[in-house]
């Protein structure tokens, strides 16, 4: 799907809908974090090329120190990789649930929304590893403010988390 430059982009209305949301829907910012969720989360027949590409898109992104806390956010929220392979993943459009709770966070944090932020990683992780998952994505959404990355949030989570 081509979208005119000047067209607004979609709002991220909620979580439910996610399945909905494309990822060209997203920004670049985004799009680049949903690539790296998936890339990292994924099973790799080389680790260790994997862990270097990931590496080098960070850097290419101007976001070299924040690659290994992005990588420790990862392992924290979904544990052992995923089980399939990352091509099979990356081939996926729609937006799930975790990506979308992950750029909420990220969002939340760029606003100085931090009870937000919390109750949205704290969803995502048991909360003994969520201290740790916010950490990591404070770092990180500070990395991406510095370089002009802006996250959007997820009206519909953050009306939630203020239940």
């Amino acid at each position: 799907m081509t979208r005119h430059p000047r067209q607004a982009l979609p709002p991220l209305d909620d979580l439910k809908g996610c399945e909905g949301l494309s990822v060209c829907d997203l920004t670049g910012a985004e799009r680049f974090l949903v690539w790296a969720i998936r890339w990292e989360s994924s099973v790799h027949d080389d680790p260790d090329f994997a862990r270097d590409c990931l590496q080098e898109s960070f850097d290419r992104a101007g976001l070299s120190t924040a690659a290994s806390i992005f990588r420790s956010y990862v392992a924290i929220v979904f544990g052992a990789p995923l089980p399939s392979s990352p091509a099979s993943r990356m081939g996926c459009w729609r937006i799930n649930a975790l990506e979308a709770s992950t750029l909420h966070a990220i969002a939340c944090l760029q606003a100085g929304l931090f009870g937000d932020a919390w109750r949205t990683v704290s969803s995502l992780c048991p909360r003994a590893g969520a201290t740790r998952a916010l950490l990591a994505l404070g770092e990180l959404a500070e990395e991406l403010t510095l370089i002009g990355g802006h996250i959007r949030p997820w009206p519909a989570l953050l009306g939630a988390s203020r239940l």
